[in-house]
């Protein structure tokens, strides 16, 4: 699977204000999986994996548009994101995948939120 290192300062993303905790997932009845109550770890730091939802510009086919997209981020607490303003990450990447369609997937991730003020613990860690 491909994967892109993205300079964050030359890839305009803007935060909708959208932030949420990432479950970790857990074996159900039929061994069909499900979300969890718990909170999900970075194998690396240990520290809760939060979503953070921006928007930014694409091109695809030459064709312009807005492509909304969650950005998976280490923090100890919830990341606090002001809606409608500029956001940028530090170590930014993106993982490319086709889907069972045969679509492109993309699974954005970052080591931490650049200059990002931390609000109190609100989920389940």
């Amino acid at each position: 699977m491909p994967v892109y290192a993205v300079n964050s300062k030359e890839q305009p993303m803007t935060a909708t204000g959208i932030v949420q905790a990432v479950a970790e997932w857990e074996d159900g009845p039929a061994g069909k999986r499900r979300p969890s109550d718990r909170q999900e770890k970075d194998e690396q730091t240990g520290l809760p994996l939060w979503l953070v939802e921006v928007m930014y510009l694409m091109v695809a086919f030459g064709r312009e548009s807005t492509a909304t997209s969650m950005v998976r981020v280490p923090s100890p607490v919830r990341p606090e994101v002001a809606p409608l303003t500029r956001i940028e990450f530090d170590g930014l990447r993106c993982d490319v995948r086709t889907n069972k369609g045969g679509g492109f997937e993309e699974r954005w991730s970052a080591v931490s939120i650049s200059g990002a003020k931390q609000a109190r613990s609100s989920g389940g860690s």
